[in-house]
């Protein structure tokens, strides 16, 4: 969020580094999902929320909530969270959904975005590689037709070929180098159907705060080595690139455009400021009408 307030570096990375699971696997750590599983099960939400604020993604410490107690900040941030995902749902991708649809979440997190999604469609396949955010998700953001599943460790998504309609992903491709972002193209364009749709959240070249990959890996300050010791980065990237990125996956770019054309007020959130991608297999690319 572009008023959050910045964590002491040793802190954050302190906390980076208890949880993860790996590189970007924020919770990850065993302890993290085996804890859940321990706890009484009226213990187990608050557990969750806690969880959740000790990842540099999810939830924050911001002017609006920096005087809330602990218990409150969680609640408020649950709140935030659940009312942006629904807004996102109603605002980007309702007109993207049927109500026989499987989607997949890719990169689902605590699994808002999912729980808003589920209503609409028959299905919702929700993935992400930490463990601990999962068992985070499936313990506040449960449904009947959002089945949580974990990213392989090669990146494979447990999906079978062809069984998806349609792919969102936020907060998740900006994140990513251009190797590992090809290996998750891959996937998608192996779990989607060939008349499905891809819809993500990206960051173009010239957003403050973001720099291509290229300028990330050269930066040789402390901040920098531990920000990528620990998956903290984030990459902006050139339409031109994402085209060939997709194009060289086997998609067809339907269409990038800024957020905030879209009409949506996203207030408070960086994604306001960012942009939306549309993609769809190569050959039926031209189906598809942008409404």
């Amino acid at each position: 969020m572009s008023n959050q307030l910045k964590m002491g570096i040793p802190v954050k990375y302190a906390l980076a580094a208890a949880t993860s699971g790996g590189s970007q696997n924020f919770l990850g750590a065993r302890w993290v999902s085996a804890s859940l599983k321990l706890v009484p099960a009226s213990e187990k939400r608050s557990l969750a929320l806690r969880y959740l604020a000790l990842s540099p993604h999810y939830f924050f410490r911001t002017k609006a909530n920096a005087r809330l107690s602990t218990q409150d900040f969680l609640e408020f941030e649950f709140h935030r969270n659940q009312n942006s995902r629904k807004l996102i749902t109603d605002s980007l991708l309702l007109k993207y959904l049927e109500p026989g649809f499987t989607c997949l979440d890719y990169g689902c997190g605590p699994g808002f975005l999912a729980q808003a999604v589920a209503p609409k469609v028959a299905k919702v396949i929700a993935c992400d590689i930490s463990g601990g955010v999962l068992a985070c998700a499936k313990t506040i953001n449960s449904g009947r037709n959002i089945d949580y599943r974990q990213i392989g460790p090669n990146g494979t998504v447990p999906v079978a070929d062809g069984a998806v309609d349609l792919v969102y992903s936020f907060a998740v491709v900006q994140h990513v180098t251009d190797d590992v972002f090809k290996g998750i193209l891959s996937e998608l364009r192996r779990t989607l159907r060939p008349s499905g749709t891809v819809v993500c959240h990206v960051v173009v070249d010239g957003q403050p705060g973001w720099m291509p990959e290229a300028q990330v890996r050269a930066d040789r300050t402390v901040e920098g080595r531990l920000k990528w010791r620990f998956g903290l980065h984030g990459f902006s990237r050139s339409r031109e690139s994402l085209e060939k990125l997709v194009a060289n996956a086997g998609f067809k770019v339907v269409q990038i455009v800024p957020i905030a054309d879209l009409g949506v007020d996203l207030a408070g959130d960086d994604i306001a400021g960012q942009h939306l991608c549309v993609f769809t297999p190569e050959f039926t690319a031209v189906r598809l009408k942008v409404k």
